[in-house]
């Protein structure tokens, strides 16, 4: 019981010491470490990540990891939707008119109905359009990539002086 004490308290207190961008990292002293040892050998690898890699996790600032534009604003006219269910609703109604014996009405009417319906099938389209779009954010890429590589010597130089990280 005393040992799972003991080894909690140390993982702990590992965990609290590492400088922010390396406390994802698990470590543990393999070689039986004093504390005292292990905070000495975590700042000297922080010192060495930061000289290695050029990024201090203690001074950079997270960017937003999504940026957020707006898009521009579609237009309704002009898309030949209106023309488009014009023509449909010309071919459906010559059909129906002749069948009712007067295909040129049955096309005008058929027309006219095709246009409103394509014309309120656009605005529909436009309304229900996204109006902005989320995209990763560049800036947040470059500081991931420069965090997991500070970590990543973090790493190496606790492995080498004795460590087992994860």
């Amino acid at each position: 019981m005393k040992r799972a004490v003991t080894g909690a308290c140390l993982w702990l207190c590992v965990g609290l010491a590492l400088p922010a961008g390396a406390q994802e990292l698990m470590v543990y002293p393999a070689k039986g470490q004093s504390a005292e040892q292990q905070k000495k050998d975590k700042a000297e690898c922080h010192v060495w990540a930061v000289d290695q890699t050029g990024f201090d996790p203690t001074t950079a600032e997270a960017p937003a990891q999504t940026v957020t534009t707006a898009l521009p604003k579609q237009k309704v006219v002009g898309s030949g939707a209106a023309v488009g269910g014009a023509a449909r609703g010309a071919a459906v109604g010559a059909v129906t008119g002749a069948i009712m014996g007067d295909a040129g009405k049955g096309a005008a009417a058929g027309a006219a109905g095709g246009a409103l319906i394509g014309t309120m099938r656009r605005r529909q389209e436009v309304k229900s359009a996204p109006t902005t779009q989320t995209q990763t954010n560049p800036e947040y890429a470059q500081y991931k990539a420069n965090r997991d590589r500070y970590q990543k010597a973090v790493k190496a130089c606790l492995s080498g002086r004795g460590y087992g990280v994860e």
